[in-house]
């Protein structure tokens, strides 16, 4: 039986709740009203301001409540949140001020659970954005840069610490690297505190003091002991290094490094195949090498070269293969290393490494390489070598053919393997698809008649919907046909799913099924173009007309609670009992906005 999981408590959900129950957080003590200040504090803060000048007075008058007492509230779990939501609209005393609070004792302060975190986000504010006390703060940055780096060992394997080290990192180099992480997670961005992902205009560029601390930086990085490294911390803050140096175009720096992590931890250590670490510092060194062709045939030849196969079905190796593939610099190199694999690719796929598989179509695509034999091969691995009929559902479900069913999920790695298919620019032999034909136009018309029955499973899936749109944008208008003859047999299905809707109307399902003379002009317009049509495509216009409704609503609920509720700027106060049977009765229309955090 399945059961809903729990909706968990937004950080001012756990918050009030705390304080109801007399607690005040973790790290260092705050008295109750303070608690309880700050808890009205942010629940104000969820809600919009109508002018910037009432929000700049709100800021102003929070940080004079802590005014003397810096130090204790940045290390408060629920002071430091406010303090850091708060300071990108802060004036620039109040930087100075915690910046001079918050050196007095730096070894202490980097170590701290939430102190650090205030530091952090100081350091991004003062290198990334124009401040009025620019020289002031400039000093500041440079002691700050000076001791984490002086003091990399130690904090690179800190919990904490090392998290504003790669901050640091960022500062003394004047480079933001793209979080990886938070692309791949909804809720690991909904953990971070808004406004300091978008500054970016580094202010410092050239400063003799911050090129010193990156010549520190780099002798340590490459005198590291090779323990250290195994840790996830300090590994991260390795990558981190190197992604910054690789943006900031130190190109003889970054080499350098390269070659001494290489020689010091992987060529002479094979077994650090064993260490998740390791293993994602690798893959860093893999993809900012690529760009070195000597250094990374040197790779190739002392890690990879005869272990492809072995690492392919391991499973901290595999992901190594998978950026090893995605790098490779050339189609000879390609070839060479297809061949060590090619007749594994039933195995690797068996492993559940199938991320190895598509790494491989990918190279395959970009170097024009081995195309034909990568086709023939994938086809054997899901048993239609000998009748490639099969091979698009076998691929989209990444199935054998005598287990496939029509239950069975798209498969996410086999979705996009079929993209990179569809790519494959050399002519390739499609005689098995029926009808005969060498070009890719068959192949995809093929394709298409092949995934008879599988579309509407296909276009209700994430990564299934994009392998069916690049399918529809690369075929001919007989064979959109003739998918969209099959897609208006469950219309209803298509229109009500989360994905399967956007095919539905990119396909415009419903004039084919309803109006099927318009189908022709409008699916052979542009998405622009199609805007004209909005008023016979049905559940377009069906579904802006809903979310007016909400939105409007939304509104009249602002405008009433605006009504109804003042909270003073200077001093937020306690609410009343007869304010909070108020609450209770507009429960649910404030939810919308006060439990986002």
């Amino acid at each position: 039986m399945n059961v809903k999981s729990k909706k968990k408590r937004s950080f001012l959900q756990q918050a009030k709740k705390f304080g109801r129950q007399g607690q005040r957080g973790r790290g260092t003590n705050i008295a109750q009203d303070q608690y309880d200040y700050l808890v009205r504090v942010l629940e104000r803060w969820k809600a919009p301001f109508e002018e910037d000048e009432e929000r700049s007075i709100f800021v102003s008058n929070v940080f004079k409540q802590m005014e003397g007492d810096e130090r204790n509230f940045a290390g408060n779990q629920l002071a430091s949140r406010v303090i850091e939501l708060l300071l990108p609209h802060a004036q620039a005393d109040v930087l100075v001020k915690f910046t001079k609070e918050l050196t007095q004792d730096l070894r202490i302060i980097c170590t701290d659970q939430f102190g650090s975190h205030v530091v952090e986000k100081l350091a991004i504010l003062t290198a990334f954005s124009k401040l009025e006390e620019r020289e002031e703060m400039l000093t500041w940055l440079r002691k700050l840069c000076r001791f984490l780096a002086n003091n990399f060992e130690d904090f690179s394997s800190n919990v904490y610490a090392s998290h504003l080290l790669r901050t640091c990192i960022q500062c003394i180099t004047g480079m933001r690297p793209e979080n990886k992480e938070k692309n791949r997670s909804k809720q690991f961005e909904s953990k971070q505190t808004a406004g300091y992902d978008i500054l970016n205009k580094y202010q410092f560029k050239g400063d003799p003091d911050l090129e010193e601390c990156l010549d520190i930086l780099n002798h340590n990085v490459v005198n590291l002991e090779p323990s250290l490294l195994q840790l996830e911390q300090c590994s991260a803050v390795v990558q981190t290094y190197l992604a910054c140096t690789s943006l900031a175009a130190k190109s003889t720096v970054l080499k350098s490094t390269l070659k001494e992590l290489l020689e010091k931890i992987f060529y002479s250590n094979l077994e650090f195949i064993e260490h998740p670490a390791l293993v994602r510092l690798l893959e860093s060194i893999l993809e900012f090498s690529s760009g070195h062709e000597k250094m990374f045939f040197k790779i190739h030849k002392k890690l990879f070269n005869g272990r492809l196969l072995e690492l392919s079905t391991h499973d901290q190796g595999n992901f190594a293969v998978q950026r090893f593939f995605e790098n490779i610099l050339t189609a000879e190199m390609f070839s060479l290393c297809w061949a060590e694999v090619a007749s594994s690719v039933e195995k690797i796929l068996a492993s559940g490494y199938t991320g190895v598989v598509l790494a491989v179509v990918k190279s395959c695509v970009k170097l024009k390489s081995d195309q034909a034999a990568v086709l023939k091969q994938l086809g054997a691995a899901l048993h239609c070598d000998e009748s490639l009929e099969q091979l698009a559902p076998a691929c989209i479900k990444l199935m054998i053919v005598e287990r496939l069913t029509e239950d069975l999920p798209v498969h996410l790695h086999g979705s996009l393997i079929l993209q990179e298919l569809l790519k494959f620019s050399k002519p390739i032999q499609v005689s098995l698809f029926n009808p005969p034909g060498t070009t890719q136009e068959l192949l995809k018309e093929g394709l298409a008649r092949k995934l008879a029955g599988e579309l509407v499973s296909l276009s209700c899936s994430k990564h299934g919907s994009r392998a069916f749109e690049a399918l529809w944008n690369s075929s001919s208008l007989k064979s959109k046909q003739i998918m969209v003859e099959e897609l208006s047999q469950q219309e209803s299905i298509l229109r009500s799913h989360q994905f399967g809707k956007y095919v539905y109307q990119k396909c415009a399902v419903s004039v084919w099924k309803h109006q099927k003379e318009d189908w022709n002009q409008i699916i052979t317009r542009s998405d622009k173009d199609m805007e004209l049509f909005k008023d016979i495509l049905g559940d377009v216009g069906k579904e802006k007309k809903e979310i007016d409704i909400k939105e409007k609503r939304k509104s009249e609920v602002k405008e009433e609670e605006n009504e109804t509720k003042k909270i003073k700027l200077e001093n937020p106060e306690t609410p009343t009992e007869e304010e909070n049977k108020e609450k209770k009765k507009k429960k649910k229309k404030m939810k919308s906005y006060l439990d986002d955090l």
